[in-house]
């Protein structure tokens, strides 16, 4: 019985998290991970009315954000932002000045795709990554350190080598519980 209650709470806050997330009609800036959370946007616009432009990119100021917003163009200093949301719903985390896109922005365990090169004769590189949740740091997608990210979670320990054999299979989604395959081995390893 305690296990139908936590598949269903679980359920619920994936539903309500899915809902504010993945909506494409809203962009703009989340400077804190609070803001992340409690769906806090900045410089807010309802993308099928409104425009604005934010660079994060910019080759001559890697380090700062531009938002041109209602016509003013603002900047900020790319360490003082969590998050950026764009009109076609993709988040990306800004971590010690490097951009990590969110790949599974409504689960526990947040999992990043960098992919970088791929210009002329340069062969494109991909890289995972994770954050515990939305507060924590952005770190190599390993099982050693995710088992290091919940040390005293040894039942998340022993399911996580039973079902992941590499480094490589722990990005993988679960076509059937709709989530990352992590997410749910961490919501199993919850349930008493």
């Amino acid at each position: 019985m305690k296990t139908i209650k936590t598949t269903i709470v679980t359920s619920l806050l994936i539903v309500k998290c899915s809902i504010g997330f993945s909506q494409k009609d809203s962009s703009g800036i989340y400077f804190k991970a609070n803001d992340y959370i409690n769906l806090k946007l900045s410089y807010a616009i309802n993308c099928k009315t409104e425009k604005h432009k934010i660079a994060a990119d910019m080759i001559f100021h890697s380090k700062e954000i531009s938002v041109k917003h209602n016509g003013t163009t603002y900047k900020y200093q790319k360490d003082s932002v969590y998050a950026i949301k764009y009109c076609d719903g993709s988040i990306v985390r800004i971590y010690n000045n490097s951009e990590f896109p969110l790949v599974n922005p409504n689960e526990t365990i947040m999992l990043y795709k960098v992919v970088s090169g791929g210009a002329k004769n340069i062969p494109s590189v991909t890289k995972y990554y994770f954050s515990k949740d939305a507060k924590s740091k952005i770190q190599e997608l390993t099982i050693y350190n995710v088992k290091t990210a919940f040390p005293d979670n040894h039942k998340f320990h022993d399911l996580l080598d039973m079902e992941f054999h590499s480094d490589d299979e722990l990005f993988a989604y679960d076509n059937f519980y709709k989530m990352e395959k992590i997410n749910h081995v961490l919501t199993i390893s919850k349930e008493k």
